[in-house]
């Protein structure tokens, strides 16, 4: 058990012998005044500290009191060993928690002996308390360093109600940019919640019983509204909102306003000290007012974009709603207030979509495109998104798109795409479609030995194709079918395998029917293994390969036959050797090529049976004959197979 005697100090090095620090608790923290332009040293042990607060890591408290807005840096400059870590926030309160301050900055450079170095600006006046970490790698004996100047940043000129921003009421949101650095506590009493040190202030003159304030902060801003009745000198506080998090729009809606009278509000961060970014948008609503023009997709116009030309647009997400974006559960209806812009199209194009020199940098945007209004499923996705504007900004291509009409959504995802923004959407010609897209132009593909595949492969790309196909039996769309056709013939094989490789294809599926219009014999969607193909002898076959544009886009892709009975010739690996006649009749000659032959020749009927096979070496320019009489009537594969690989030969036998 631990030990219950501690000496008449009661502490050894700061530390209870044989129990929790003497400030473990913040209600046994040492709290002194800090005073402009001093600084306040204290030693002692976080060791066998505990987490009260419930912050993640055990804690040891030390307090302090401003009098003032002090710029007030703490530091463990001077502990050794030096601690690698540290909290970066204050709490307000003991016992018990009523609102934090968080650091704007902290560095492990500033101390020479690598220990934390925690800055807090504009701390207003009270009382707060800094929990020093007690965790492994940052726990035993410490010096802390408590330091305060005062208040460096000016005051905005709205810090405090006699220098309110008057702000119109309007039927779109206009908004002003407001910036709480350097602000300081306005005196006026907090009837709501939070701490209102660091409080701007607007005013409006009423237009009709109903407005709408917004206000729409940066990252670490947690904004809160506070409106008030009266006079600069005698407020009174009417109404409060604090519902949105750090970051998020948060919207006031007033009603029984007096027509003609002026309203005060004060916009604040809700934790103590200044926010880590400290400016803020606000704009006034009039009755039935809305956010930005274009903040339904219904309301914008369509611009026609012709090859060659160029769409420039300026905006705002500041306001944006959700209402009426997206039919319900499809992929745009996301609860992301947006704007909206419109453009058609009259002939394929690819398009190219840049927020370049937008007065943000954007660091979300909506890489799709709507065909309805409201946006409803299928979206058409872009072929590729970077951030590669000169200024960081975002560049989305849209590749191929069809004649029609697009809808682009703006998205106010946070912070960092909420205000201002600029657009160009500019539009290429689309190459031709490719030769094989139509059915009636099917390429035609040969079967290989399945030593041959990949090598060889047919290339193909489906991105400009045009839908000649219906559904399938295993699809449907409703968007298109990019297809591209090919063709084949069993020769003698009963099973033909397909290898495919889609490359940069997404949603791909092969069909294989007998001829254009003939009965379907296989279907298969984003295959990733090969498709295999029962199928008659000597039958011509049709292979649809798609993109369904429901779910995905055309691209670069391979694909390549394989059957026993191979109707192609690897000349790469074969030698130059030729079959007379062929026709023939009781017998059929073979003479070698440059290289000579040596290695098993066979002969073989329209069923896959060797008729004939001997092994043979024979010199360049030599003939040997294979005696045919007896033979059915047909085509005949002569196949020879050596250390070049495997080589063929069609002939007709009468």
């Amino acid at each position: 058990a631990a030990s219950t005697i501690v000496p008449l100090s009661g502490t050894v090095n700061g530390m209870l012998r044989g129990g929790t620090p003497p400030n473990d608790l913040c209600s046994g923290a040492l709290v002194e005044v800090l005073d402009p332009n001093t600084t306040l040293t204290r030693m002692g042990n976080s060791a066998n500290a505990t987490d009260d607060a419930g912050f993640g890591a055990p804690m040891v408290w030390e307090g302090f009191t401003l009098n003032q807005c002090l710029d007030v840096t703490i530091d463990l400059c001077g502990t050794a060993p030096a601690f690698a870590n540290t909290f970066i926030n204050l709490k307000v309160g003991c016992p018990g928690l009523t609102n934090l301050a968080t650091a704007s900055s902290s560095d492990l450079t500033t101390c020479v002996d690598a220990n934390p170095t925690v800055f807090f600006p504009n701390l207003g006046a009270g009382t707060y308390y800094f929990p020093v970490i007690g965790e492994p790698g940052s726990v035993g004996p410490y010096t802390l360093n408590i330091t305060g100047v005062p208040c460096a940043a000016p005051p905005p000129a709205n810090d405090d109600c006699s220098g309110a921003i008057a702000l119109t009421p309007g039927t779109t949101c206009v908004p002003v940019l407001g910036d709480c650095n350097g602000s300081i506590d306005s005196g006026v009493p907090n009837s709501c919640s939070g701490d209102v040190s660091d409080d701007i202030w607007f005013s409006f003159q009423a237009m009709d019983t109903e407005h709408t304030i917004i206000a729409d902060p940066s990252g670490g801003y947690d904004a809160a509204i506070e409106l008030f009745t009266g006079t600069c000198g005698a407020l009174i506080s009417a109404q409060c909102e604090d519902i949105a998090f750090s970051g998020q729009p948060e919207t006031m809606d007033i009603t029984g306003l007096t027509i003609g009278e002026t309203y005060y509000f004060r916009v604040y961060d809700w934790y103590a000290g200044q926010p880590p970014s400290t400016t803020i948008e606000v704009c006034v609503l009039m009755a039935g007012g809305s956010g930005p023009v274009n903040d339904l997709c219904a309301d914008v116009p369509v611009d026609q974009l012709d090859p060659g030309s160029t769409l420039n647009y300026a905006g705002t997400t500041m306001g944006a709603t959700s209402d009426m974006d997206a039919v319900a559960s499809s992929t745009l209806d996301d609860l992301v207030p947006k704007v909206w812009h419109a453009f058609s199209l009259q002939e394929c194009a690819s398009v190219t979509v840049e927020y370049c020199g937008s007065s943000m940098l954007f660091d979300e945007v909506y890489s799709a495109l709507s065909t309805s209004c409201p946006a409803d499923d299928p979206v058409v996705l872009a072929s590729n998104v970077a951030f590669t504007c000169v200024d960081g900004n975002a560049v989305i291509v849209f590749a191929y798109l069809d004649p029609g009409t697009y809808y682009l959504p703006v998205g106010q995802f946070g912070p960092g795409s909420t205000g201002a923004y600029t657009l160009s959407i500019s539009a290429v010609s689309c190459p031709p479609p490719p030769a094989n897209d139509d059915c009636a132009s099917a390429e035609a593909l040969q079967i290989h030995a399945s030593l041959d595949c990949p090598a060889e492969a047919v290339a193909g790309n489906n991105a400009l194709a045009d839908q000649d196909g219906t559904d399938p039996s295993c699809d449907n769309t409703s968007g298109l079918y990019r297809d591209v056709w090919y063709t084949f013939n069993s020769f003698t094989n009963t099973e033909v395998t397909i290898n495919f490789d889609p490359g940069t294809m997404s949603d791909w599926a092969i069909v294989v029917t007998e001829g254009c219009s003939g009965a379907e014999v296989a279907c298969e969607i984003t295959p990733l293994v090969p498709v295999v193909v029962q199928t008659m002898a000597n039958t011509d076959y049709v292979v649809r390969v798609y993109s369904n544009t429901e779910f995905g886009i055309g691209g670069d892709f391979t694909i390549c036959l394989v059957g026993n009975f191979p109707t192609s010739v690897r000349e790469n690996r074969s030698s130059d050797w030729v079959v007379f006649p062929n026709p023939a009749t009781d017998e059929v000659n073979i003479r070698s090529g440059l290289d000579g032959m040596e290695g098993m020749l066979e002969l073989i009927d329209g069923t896959g049976r060797v008729a004939r096979s001997q092994r043979v070496n024979l010199q360049p320019g030599q003939v040997i004959t294979i005696r045919t009489r007896g033979l059915a009537e047909g085509l005949y594969t002569i196949r020879m197979t050596g250390d070049r690989g495997v080589a063929e030969r069609l002939i007709v036998l009468k």
